[in-house]
């Protein structure tokens, strides 16, 4: 290099020079490295959530039709399991209602339903009935409608129907029996009742006793007395 200089000073030819100063290279401080890491890592954690969006919404594309019937019958499903149990779930409550309140809003309207239902009319008149005699061990006479029956025995209902009452009255019964709404027996001056209040009675079964003196039969239709009719074989005949 100094000949170089020296054959250009012969020559002459202006001779310039520099220095040249070579700045050692500037270290990233360790807050600037970290800073660029997590922003590093950040910028890669957004690119993986974009691209699994994207994979998402593929997938979900290109889902086939038979796919999506059969996801969206697991999704009907789904909803009739729910239903079902909420269902069931009712009706455990309605039970356990039932059971533990008696005047619940349940019950009370079951009351009603077949109270109603109980109170249906019963529009039959007596000549819908085949009567027979209460009893046909007893002496009987008939004077005016009323039967009227001597000596010890049972009495029976002459057809089938429901006490609606019992009354008793120096030792002696009177029991009311109706068949219809209008067509009733009243049995009266018995020592011994088999039956209570409100029970079904029938033709075969005996409802009370007669222990030695006389007991009374009257049939009525409505509030009238019958007396149209005749009793031959232990049957009651209807006379028009």
């Amino acid at each position: 290099m100094k000949d170089g200089i020296e054959y250009a000073e012969m020559l002459g030819m202006n001779v310039s020079s520099c220095d040249v100063v070579v700045k050692p290279a500037r270290k990233k401080r360790k807050k600037d490295v970290k800073d660029d890491v997590i922003a590093k890592v950040n910028e890669r954690e957004l690119a993986e959530d974009i691209v699994r969006e994207y994979q998402n919404l593929d997938e979900y594309e290109n889902v086939s039709p038979k796919e999506e019937t059969q996801r969206a019958k697991r999704r009907g499903f789904d909803i009739l399991k729910l239903q079902g149990v909420a269902i069931f779930a009712l009706i455990v409550t309605i039970l356990l209602t039932n059971i533990f309140w008696e005047n619940s809003g349940i019950n009370t309207l079951m009351k009603r339903v077949f109270k109603t239902e109980a109170q249906a009319v019963d529009a039959r008149n007596y000549l819908s009935f085949s009567a027979k005699s209460p009893s046909n061990d007893l002496t009987v006479e008939i004077e005016n409608g009323v039967m009227t029956f001597s000596g010890k025995g049972a009495l029976y209902p002459v057809c089938d129907g429901t006490v609606s009452s019992i009354v008793e009255e120096e030792g002696k019964y009177t029991i009311t029996i109706n068949h219809s709404d209008s067509f009733k027996t009243v049995i009266s001056d018995v020592d011994y009742v088999y039956t209570q209040n409100g029970d079904n009675v029938f033709a075969y079964v005996p409802v009370c006793y007669v222990a030695g003196d006389s007991a009374k039969v009257y049939m009525y239709d409505g509030d009238t007395l019958l007396t149209n009719y005749i009793v031959e074989d232990g049957v009651i005949i209807w006379e028009s």
